[in-house]
């Protein structure tokens, strides 16, 4: 998968950034079959609001750039309940989630990418709530 660069993404665009694929639905014991996993320009703004949740505005544009990546080669999943949405994490530069929104029928789309502690990480892995891939 290639990187993705935002700022060619035009107003009301989507982009396609990755797959929901079998091995993350079965890890996750999700009722699903594979789609596609689509970002819409309205998810720009959003994400730009975490920027400063990183360490520097060149590890947020690497995690942002690596967001395919993210989806296609986690380093953990997870299904996150409340959100009802699926946690991919990965280390770019930190730790990167990229949240999913799950539905049951038609693409999924991007909900926000944010970096999460390594305390949380662990946390998680301890309560099986992410599971290694």
């Amino acid at each position: 998968m290639d990187i993705l660069n935002i700022n060619r993404l035009q107003e009301n665009q989507i982009l396609k950034i990755g797959e929901l694929q079998k091995k993350i639905i079965d890890l996750l014991q999700l009722n699903m079959k594979p789609r596609n996993i689509k970002m819409g320009y309205d998810r720009i703004s959003h994400c730009n609001k975490h920027k400063n949740d990183f360490n520097s505005e060149q590890s947020y544009n690497k995690s942002i750039e690596s967001i395919p990546i993210i989806i296609e080669k986690p380093d953990y999943v997870g299904y996150n309940k409340k959100n009802d949405s699926i946690e991919y994490i990965k280390r770019i530069d930190e730790l990167t989630l990229v949240a999913v929104r799950l539905k049951t029928k038609g693409d999924l789309f991007l909900r926000s990418v944010y970096p999460i502690s390594e305390i949380k990480l662990k946390n998680k892995i301890i309560s099986k709530e992410y599971k290694k891939v």
